[in-house]
């Protein structure tokens, strides 16, 4: 339990820990080290300096920020255009800085890569990371669901997967168990086409759950009658829909063929049904938890009799999907050339998920939204921002803290700038950024250039991100449509 379950922050770190952020500090400064060479060719504005913990955090809140407010372009994020600007996220990192470690980022030595290896290599250490936490954190409750996840990718990969009947046709391929009522994700497993059988993926991906007791439902993909058997010996109970070829018996399939809408039939093998049901067409299940009982289920028509093993898949097969609507909400993954960095972003995005659901299970009467959530949480990952206090005077000079870096100034003089409400034009003083070699920053001042007259000055107005002298300068500007 979080020492503040209340807090956001405090709950993420369940998942978030030191590690987490060691791992991607010591892994980015170790690839910018590594391709020192490179990177000086192609990058020769900014000096690398290597990334804290703090600095990542920020990365993350940026990246968070930028699922909540989509736009066409990165740089557009960092627009100085009046119409386009978000304040926040120059005030966060600048762009360029924000580039240079989304260059470097990175998730394992690659100096160490043995051959042969693994097709996840590069992103293992952050996967298992994530993954002892989302199977550590939190203990589902007995119902939970297997199904199929994609992440999004185009690029040419060797995991690559290709299924025409998805919705996302072209990605990496995940083996995902949810809770069934929350979502939940509580252990998954990329697919890395390493001629794994089938069976041995699903006892792998149910490894955490095995020999005790739980209720898993699967789609015809994951079902057959070997499977179901396997299972209920390692004490896993399962129900989901079967293919005929997947061991219904020749005589059950012949009965199937003469049932009339709403008729059942069964067959038992100890604790394993196979039970068919005629809707619109024939539903073939297989459950060792169920019965072949049927139950009345409201129907827009009317009341229908249904078995009752298809009545509880339909109420507890949602949850991969139930996850995977809340990863889409606003999603965390952004266009990259390298596929390590789509996979590494949708597993933070998983975790991020996983934390909002630990923070409703343990806060059950909060009425805070996912967009709220995500909200509060880069926020709170950003937090070495500092605010300047409001002046008692409009000429008074605000000293900005040590984290804040001065925009730059805007293409276009903003359309506020004539509000006449100077309680929100502040003169604050230029602050430097980590990179600028002068020990007083300075600009050329909006005005005198106006006149043609070369005259820099330190101070800026806070509102209008604008260059100015105090005094004159300062109130010309502000009150005059042609200063």
């Amino acid at each position: 339990m979080p020492s503040d379950p209340t807090d956001v922050s405090e709950v993420a770190s369940l998942f978030f820990g030191d590690s987490f952020f060691d791992l991607l500090c010591q892994e980015t400064n170790r690839y910018y080290l590594q391709h020192r060479e490179a990177y000086d060719r192609t990058n020769k504005v900014l000096k690398w300096v290597d990334v804290t913990s703090t600095e990542m955090k920020k990365i993350l809140a940026i990246i968070i920020l930028m699922g909540l407010t989509k736009r066409e372009s990165l740089k557009d994020y960092w627009s100085s255009d009046p119409f386009l600007e978000i304040a926040i996220f120059g005030k966060l990192m600048s762009r360029k800085r924000f580039e240079q470690i989304w260059w470097c980022l990175h998730f394992n030595n690659n100096e160490v890569q043995p051959q042969p290896t693994g097709r996840l290599f590069k992103i293992q250490p952050l996967l298992d990371i994530l993954v002892e936490k989302f199977q550590t954190v939190y203990k589902p409750e007995q119902q939970l669901s297997l199904d199929e996840s994609v992440i999004p990718w185009r690029g040419r990969l060797r995991i690559r997967t290709y299924n025409p009947g998805k919705l996302t046709k072209y990605g990496l391929l995940v083996h995902v168990v949810t809770e069934s009522t929350s979502g939940y994700i509580g252990n998954l497993e990329i697919y890395s086409a390493e001629g794994k059988k089938l069976q041995e993926t699903i006892v792998s991906v149910l490894g955490p759950y095995l020999d005790q007791n739980y209720h898993v439902y699967q789609d015809n993909y994951y079902n057959s009658v070997a499977t179901a058997e396997y299972l209920l010996s390692r004490k896993v109970r399962i129900c989901g829909t079967i293919r005929v070829n997947r061991g219904l018996p020749p005589d059950l399939k012949e009965e199937c063929k003469r049932l009339k809408r709403g008729d059942t039939a069964f067959r038992r093998k100890g604790d394993i049904l196979l039970q068919s049901w005629r809707d619109t067409r024939v539903v073939n299940m297989v459950s060792t938890i169920h019965n072949s009982s049927m139950v009345d289920v409201q129907r827009r028509h009317g009341q229908v009799k249904k078995p009752l093993c298809i009545s509880e898949y339909n109420m507890f097969m949602k949850g991969v999907d139930r996850a995977d609507q809340f990863l889409a909400y606003y999603s965390l993954p952004r266009k990259t050339v390298k596929w390590t960095k789509k996979v590494a972003l949708w597993l933070i995005n998983c975790a991020i998920f996983n934390s909002f659901t630990v923070f409703k299970k343990v806060n059950r009467n909060s009425t805070l939204k996912y967009k709220a959530f995500l909200l509060k949480l880069a926020k709170a990952w950003a937090t070495d921002v500092t605010v300047a206090a409001v002046p008692a005077s409009d000429t008074d000079v605000v000293q900005p803290g040590p984290s804040v870096r001065t925009r730059q100034r805007p293409q276009v003089d903003p359309p506020g700038r004539l509000s006449g409400d100077m309680r929100k034009h502040i003169l604050v003083k230029i602050v430097k950024s980590e990179y600028c070699k002068k020990k007083h920053p300075s600009r050329q001042c909006r005005v005198c250039a106006e006149h043609k007259k070369k005259s820099r000055t330190a101070y800026m107005c806070n509102f209008c991100v604008m260059p100015l002298h105090k005094g004159e300068c300062f109130q010309r500007y502000h009150m005059r449509k042609h200063f």
